[in-house]
């Protein structure tokens, strides 16, 4: 897979530029994700997360040269990198954090303290979240097809234009790989014959929210119901109190130290997990909802990128047969100066489309961390 060097080096840059540049998936006032994205490039955790990346893409233990030193190495090392990987499934299990292995252990050993309905809906969050990881290093692969295939495209085109007509042997060979290119240019192959998984992991996605957030108002209002237990009991207590003064101490002694007993253990038993599996299922459906407006942006964003990608294909189209009919004629120049002219937003769509899915990565990540840690938090 072709890693975008550049965006990691420049990173320190990003933190003014890249919040317009980058379609935000959601803004609120308790969790403001533009904010967020904003401060990822002003802290470490960026520059860490893109060194895990470029960990898994180079070969262990290599080190990285700066962009000077290694500009004319960088594009090979890059053209390979996805040939070193196993499968981009395993790529994407890398970046999970914490990985399935990990989160697998800790709920089962967590079950015997957690509401089986509550349990369930944590293991469905982190599957949900781990197809989401998988089906965006899909689409990172098909970018790299984009890349790849639209590669060659331009020293074509600069031969096109050119003043110099090119040798009899390299216009056989523009004229084959403008036919081959403009019938199998629909790089995005994975989306193209599978949209129906796209679609599975958006809706499953949706479901576990309305799930997440069922469960979460029965278990606050299970929450407030042993509140008032508790306030009811406390009452009772001030009350029996009270009686004792008058009834006598000798008959109110067993019932007072019942009460004082219940109140006491009710908040340690019953309010105490109550108020973790809120916490939890709030973590939780917080996270959910983040990643089905990233699986909307992402969408979104696809969508244009295969537009262009479609554009671009009829102007070849449009190229190769004007040229089967005259050689070199003025239509020729003038789409090939258009498909120029596309080039720039083209290669800028695709780095937008490349960015917003790490970013997506970052931000399961870290609302797997967050779920995690109130699972672990035992009180």
């Amino acid at each position: 897979m072709c890693m975008k060097f550049n965006i990691f080096s420049s990173c320190k840059h990003q933190a003014n530029k890249k919040v317009d540049g980058v379609v935000i998936p959601i803004a609120s006032t308790s969790f403001n994700l533009r904010e967020e994205y904003a401060s990822a490039f002003r802290t470490e955790s960026y520059n860490e997360f893109w060194a895990r990346v470029l960990d898994l893409t180079l070969d262990h233990g290599a080190t990285l040269k700066p962009s000077h030193e290694s500009s004319s190495s960088s594009s090979s090392s890059s053209s390979t990198a996805a040939a070193r990987l196993p499968s981009y499934r395993l790529f994407a299990e890398h970046l999970l954090d914490p990985d399935q292995a990990t989160v697998t252990e800790i709920l089962a050993d967590a079950r015997k303290h957690c509401h089986p309905e509550v349990h369930f809906l944590l293991s469905e969050y982190y599957s949900e979240t781990a197809n989401a990881s998988l089906l965006f290093s899909l689409i990172l692969k098909d970018i790299e097809r984009i890349r790849a295939r639209y590669r060659p495209l331009k020293a074509v085109l600069r031969s096109l234009v050119s003043d110099n007509p090119p040798p009899q042997h390299s216009i056989q060979a523009i004229d084959k790989y403008l036919a081959e290119v403009s019938k199998t240019f629909n790089p995005f192959h994975f989306l193209a014959s599978s949209q129906r998984q796209f679609r599975m992991v958006q809706g499953g996605s949706a479901d576990l929210l309305k799930q997440l957030e069922a469960s979460r108002k029965k278990v606050k209002a299970k929450l407030r119901l042993v509140n008032w237990l508790k306030r009811a009991f406390g009452f009772s207590l001030i009350i029996i109190t009270a009686s004792t003064a008058v009834i006598g101490a000798l008959i109110m002694v067993h019932a007072l130290m019942a009460l004082v007993a219940l109140p006491a253990l009710l908040p340690v038993t019953m309010s105490s997990r109550v108020g973790r599996a809120v916490a939890q299922l709030d973590a939780a459906a917080k996270g959910t909802y983040i990643l089905n407006r990233d699986l909307d942006t992402v969408s979104r964003l696809v969508a244009r990128l295969q537009d262009e990608v479609e554009h671009v294909a009829a102007l070849l189209r449009m190229c190769e047969e004007e040229r089967r009919r005259v050689r070199r004629g003025r239509l020729v120049q003038e789409v090939v100066r258009e498909v120029q002219r596309k080039d720039v937003s083209f290669r800028k769509q695709l780095d937008e489309l490349e960015e917003h899915l790490y970013l997506c990565f970052m931000t399961i990540n870290r609302a797997r961390r967050m779920v995690m840690k109130e699972v672990l938090c035992v009180k």
